[in-house]
């Protein structure tokens, strides 16, 4: 699909607030409300946008978000996808990567406490029986995406801000269910799945948002479609001052190839960084300007290609049953 400077500016507004009216949108890209209805299923049916999601504050909702590398061995295809498969409907399991390298899969994983965290590790483990080579768990501490530079436009970020939990309702948890899931969807098909008016609906998004439980609203855009392949590196820290990481999150920042970075508390590595690059040749040259600028801050541990998302970055059933 060509993807024109109207496309463009669609995609722009998305990122920066996926929940915009369509008569704003058309507006901002001097198009008909129709117009801009049209390019943005058209977007979606191409899979250029591969989702419209809120973001959410799992922090306030008492979660914490792991990420689980997994190597396995002795596999065929066809094991494989079935273990996939059962990964996918896992209550505690969200965004799942198919790997080449040293890992096989990589799953982000919420829980509440480590009885919570233990029982869900032991089900997934328990998912890939004697295909298990080797795990590695690892706790996020913090967490930034940069998806604008995919079609090089300015950055949104959306930084999930450090809160105590909160206790909503059933009601309030399934609003913010249903716009994770797609936050483009209406005040009237709001209604019509939860027992409440638009306009009630209405007032508690408002609240959610100005209580920080929402974030913020972006799209996920499909760096494939663009002609990118997605990399992760993963670096282990040799110095651990503040300035030092100061300087290496803002070149992650800066830099236009890299697309998120997790941080992590843990001892195996501690920067899991996303890059987009067209080939081979930028990938090395990425690399070697990251070790010529950071060589006394940074090692790279390792790295890996991402072959296939298998779901999107919806947080998992989990986040939403067990708020009471």
């Amino acid at each position: 699909m060509k993807i024109d400077k109207k496309d463009y500016n669609l995609l722009k507004l998305l990122l920066s607030n996926s929940r915009l009216p369509l008569t704003s949108m058309g507006n901002k890209s001097k198009l008909s409300r129709e117009n801009t209805a049209y390019r943005l299923e058209r977007l979606l049916k191409e899979n250029i946008i591969k989702t419209n999601t809120a973001i959410i504050n799992t922090n306030a909702l008492g979660f914490r978000q792991y990420a689980l590398f997994i190597q396995l061995s002795k596999i065929d295809k066809q094991k494989e996808s079935k273990i996939i498969a059962s990964l996918k409907e896992h209550k505690s399991v969200s965004w799942i990567g198919i790997l080449t390298g040293k890992w096989s899969l990589v799953l982000d994983v919420y829980a509440e406490n480590e009885k919570q965290l233990a029982q869900s590790i032991y089900e997934i483990l328990d998912l890939c029986k004697e295909h298990i080579g080797e795990y590695a768990l690892l706790p996020l501490e913090y967490k930034e995406y940069y998806m604008n530079k995919v079609i090089n436009s300015n950055p949104a970020i959306f930084k999930s801000p450090s809160s105590k939990k909160v206790e909503l309702d059933k009601t309030d948890l399934k609003i913010l269910m249903l716009l994770n899931m797609n936050s483009r969807i209406s005040y009237a098909n709001l209604s019509n799945k939860i027992d409440l008016t638009a306009n009630g609906i209405k007032k508690r998004i408002k609240k959610l948002e100005k209580d920080q439980i929402i974030i913020g609203y972006t799209s996920l855009i499909n760096h494939k479609s663009f002609g990118f392949e997605w990399y992760g590196l993963q670096l282990k820290l040799l110095k651990f001052d503040a300035e030092n990481i100061n300087k290496l999150v803002k070149y992650f920042k800066e830099n236009k190839r890299v697309i998120f970075y997790y941080r992590y508390f843990s001892g195996l590595w501690d920067f899991d960084i996303g890059i987009l690059v067209k080939d081979s040749l930028e990938l090395r040259e990425f690399i070697n300007e990251l070790r010529d600028k950071f060589s006394d801050i940074i090692k790279i541990n390792d790295f890996f290609l991402l072959l296939e998302e298998i779901s999107d970055n919806s947080l998992p059933k989990i986040v939403f049953e067990n708020n009471n």
